[in-house]
């Protein structure tokens, strides 16, 4: 380094480094990279996704859709930084049921990258696409080329990670890992979101080493079900211990948060009671039901896949009393308004802040722990007075709590011999 680089004068950074180093905090691994394109096949209205992997990603990975195609008036823009079309305003953020919004994704490709290559056509252009040549800093470097394809759009990420050595050579070393970490990544996307958005998304996953065949990697049929995303991931059995999840609780509003919205002067977008809905599916609560690891545990907030944190530990911890050697299966949807959380957090989306989360998790641990209790009165012959006690006895612990959760009230009322029963009042 010079003399002159090291005087501790404060400069600007260039343009082209800034584009560098923010790209790197965006796309930090093989799964963000793939996670990026397929929310936006879905955003895109795709009913259909096909990801293909060339040598588990280290060559090129392909993402192909069937979803409205990109206008030749947005060619310029398509991977320029902070180019979107969801957000018009900061306010827009808090009302944003899209996948992206940022606008950094593809720009990010672009400097991480070889290149990246679009071949698109809307539904008036097909069956002729246009083919988009980016180059590393997102500008459009070539929209000439044509090729015959249907309306959808096809991106290409060729050698990833190769500008920064360091990186690639961590890929390349830990492939497998990271291309498994993938896989676990389009199994979230394959089950609620595949299920809820565009009335169901057909999801194929490829992957195809040199001088090899294409492996099919996972395959869902596009069917708006969540049972039959599962079974189509992990087969029939899946479901054998498995019931549904359909919760709803409120969750009163933090004192400290409504007066922080007072203060601001803001308009009274946080109301002091917020509705929530869980709905899902999950092991069953009866010994031997669960599983010894908690890798089948999936969470999302309105459909977008994210890092529960206190939300999956709370499933765990209440499941285990019911059954204290295993984790559940768990697939947990939060639908809940788009005020009561924040998803601008982190670049990847994934970490996702909620207003009054103790508030949020004491609730849902009761809502947790009444599903059961429902369920075993259904089938009440099967377990010992005793059980049905202490889960009773659980629930008026945490119903102590200051927050509102419904609860229908129930009384033990004795009947003939030594059993007893228990009756809604």
């Amino acid at each position: 380094m010079s003399g002159s680089d090291r005087d501790g004068s404060i400069r600007a950074i260039d343009a082209h480094t800034v584009h560098r180093i923010t790209s790197g905090q965006v796309v930090i691994d093989l799964q963000s990279a793939v996670k990026e394109l397929v929310e936006n096949s879905l955003d895109a209205g795709a009913t259909a996704i096909e990801v293909r992997f060339q040598n588990h990603g280290l060559k090129s990975i392909d993402v192909v859709d069937n979803g409205t195609g990109i206008a030749p008036r947005d060619y310029e823009g398509i991977a320029l930084k902070h180019y979107t079309s969801k957000l018009s305003s900061f306010e827009d953020v808090s009302r944003i049921l899209t996948f992206g919004f940022r606008g950094e994704a593809l720009s990010s490709l672009c400097a991480l990258s070889d290149g990246l290559t679009i071949a698109t056509a809307t539904a008036s252009e097909a069956p002729m696409g246009t083919v988009l040549e980016i180059d590393g800093n997102g500008r459009l470097k070539s929209q000439k080329a044509k090729v015959a394809r249907q309306r959808g759009t096809t991106i290409t990420v060729t050698n990833l990670f190769r500008p920064l050595p360091v990186r690639r050579k961590e890929l390349e070393r830990n492939i497998k890992r990271e291309f498994q970490k993938a896989l676990s990544i389009l199994h979230a996307y394959a089950l609620v979101p595949c299920s809820k958005e565009n009335k169901g998304v057909r999801l194929t996953v490829t992957n195809q080493m040199e001088n090899g065949r294409k492996v099919v990697q996972l395959k869902t049929d596009g069917t708006p079900s969540l049972r039959t995303s599962a079974i189509a991931l992990w087969g029939t059995r899946v479901l054998d211990n498995v019931t549904d999840l359909d919760l709803s609780f409120d969750v009163e509003t933090e004192k400290t948060v409504l007066r922080r919205q007072n203060q601001a002067g803001a308009e009274p977008e946080i109301s002091p009671v917020t509705s929530v809905r869980v709905q899902g599916l999950v092991s069953k609560f009866v010994i031997g039901a669960g599983r010894t690891t908690n890798d089948r545990q999936y969470f999302f907030i309105n459909g977008r896949p994210y890092n529960a944190g206190k939300v999956q530990k709370a499933f765990n911890e209440v499941y285990r009393t019911f059954n204290v050697n295993q984790a559940p299966f768990v697939i947990a949807d939060f639908v809940l308004p788009t005020h009561a959380c924040d998803i601008n957090v982190s670049p990847d989306k994934r970490t996702i802040f909620l207003h009054s989360e103790n508030n949020f998790v004491l609730a849902l641990k009761v809502g947790y722990a009444i599903h059961p209790v429902n369920i075993l009165l259904s089938s009440f012959q099967r377990f010992s007075p005793q059980l049905l006690l202490d889960r009773m006895y659980m629930i008026r612990n945490l119903s102590r709590k200051r927050f509102r959760v419904h609860v229908r009230p129930m009384r033990l009322m004795p009947t003939l011999g030594s059993r007893r029963s228990i009756k809604r009042e």
